[in-house]
């Protein structure tokens, strides 16, 4: 899997990054650091939470079992 680049908390995504943001809902395309880039994430999130909490921990399940890390606590 290719990774967004990044130098120090500078990042850059390829056309193909941004566009697959954005079909997520995600708009990337005047993110420029990682704070940035975790809170458009954030947004997301909240987004989510409030208006379709059951894709929210579909997709926070498919994480963890993709990671091997836990639930996040909240949606245990």
């Amino acid at each position: 899997m290719k990774r967004m680049v990044t130098y120090g908390k500078q990042v850059r995504f390829t056309r193909t990054e941004l566009e697959s943001a954005r079909n997520l809902g995600i708009d990337l395309a005047s993110v420029r650091t990682l704070d940035q880039y975790s809170s458009a994430i954030a947004q997301l999130v909240g987004i989510l939470e409030a208006d379709r909490p059951e894709l929210l921990e579909k997709i926070a399940r498919a994480l963890a079992d993709k990671t091997g890390r836990p639930m996040p606590a909240k949606l245990r």
